[in-house]
């Protein structure tokens, strides 16, 4: 019997390959699509749709372009993931030329000029998203009520709408913000749906709950400093809207619970967490909700490489010193 004790690589052992991952993370945002297009009709649908394959299309075209890859190597289901996140953090009266440039910026810019699946630093979705509100703020405004899915809103698609007068989220009743029956983006307002989706990622083992957990401690401890600050009131119901109706939520659960881009050290991914946290509450009082929730996401993507690098290197230098230590 052979003595050596080393370890082989751990992806010789594991069948959560990239491309059942992706899976686990399309399969797990079906109750908000659901929900999504439950809530908002047809209109929500051929959103979601076109983000994906053109999200899809735009990624092929590139690999083919630049011959990185031939295109029937494997289909690589980052695509449709990536399209579908940045679908579902869209008002439903967003026009398809501007969720095309959310794509293009997202599958371009932040994933293939970096090399594409599994080598992007920043979130395509979250990237793509950011810069469209902040290019196009007028456009990412489209939140509407989703009683009247008639011929009449899938105008909307193609001519900017503007928004209904929103509900004062306050005054919404628990069922109404688990249900998520108010006006908001296309997939990040059903509580519920948001909650199925993370007990179906932590049991196939596909979400590190490092960070999602961390930053939503984060908001629930330091969120009655940052509004006192503010405003000099707190109350648990202000607690508990912000949470459940902000989209905080699905960007700790679908984002911040992302492998690739977030670190994968325990240490690591609870800082990354905190930080992300404390930035999104340091940032809503002057910034749009949107660019308060997904700036924070985009430093800390900067950041977690950095850290995993950090603690991979303190980590061999204690091995090594209890090498010496043995010898």
């Amino acid at each position: 019997m052979s003595s050596d004790n080393r370890q082989l690589a751990p992806f010789i052992h594991t069948v959560k390959n990239a491309p059942y991952i992706y899976i686990t993370l399309l399969v797990s945002l079906v109750p908000c699509i659901v929900c999504g297009v439950f809530y908002y009709g047809l209109r929500a649908l051929i959103l979601i749709l076109f983000c994906m394959l053109s999200f899809v299309v735009i990624d092929y075209f590139f690999m083919w372009l630049t011959g990185r890859r031939s295109a029937d190597e494997y289909f690589d289901l980052s695509s449709l993931v990536e399209g579908l996140l940045i679908a579902l953090l869209l008002p439903p009266d967003t026009t398809l030329v501007t969720a095309f440039a959310a794509v293009l910026f997202a599958s371009i810019i932040t994933k293939q000029v970096f090399g594409g699946a599994g080598s992007n630093i920043v979130n395509p979705a979250v990237a793509g998203r950011l810069f469209i509100e902040l290019a196009w703020p007028s456009r990412t405004q489209g939140l509407s009520y989703g009683e009247d899915n008639s011929r009449l809103q899938l105008m909307s698609l193609i001519f900017q709408k503007e928004p209904d007068d929103l509900p004062d989220l306050s005054s919404l009743s628990f069922t109404e913000l688990l249900s998520g029956n108010y006006p908001g983006m296309i997939g990040t307002a059903c509580f519920v749906c948001i909650l199925l989706g993370c007990i179906f990622l932590v049991f196939k083992g596909t979400m590190r709950l490092y960070s999602p957990v961390s930053y939503l401690v984060t908001l629930l401890v330091f969120y009655p400093v940052s509004t006192l600050m503010d405003n000099g009131t707190f109350t648990y119901d202000g607690l508990i809207v912000y949470l459940m109706s902000s989209g905080a939520v699905f960007i700790a659960v679908f984002i911040l619970g992302d492998l690739t881009t977030m670190p994968s050290r325990f240490a690591a991914g609870v800082f990354a967490g905190i930080v992300c946290g404390l930035l999104t509450l340091v940032t809503k009082s002057f910034l749009s909700p949107m660019v308060s929730l997904l700036a924070p996401v985009i430093a800390v993507n900067f950041l977690s490489f950095v850290l995993d690098f950090f603690l991979k290197t303190l980590s061999r230098r204690q091995i090594r010193s209890r090498e010496v230590d043995a010898l």
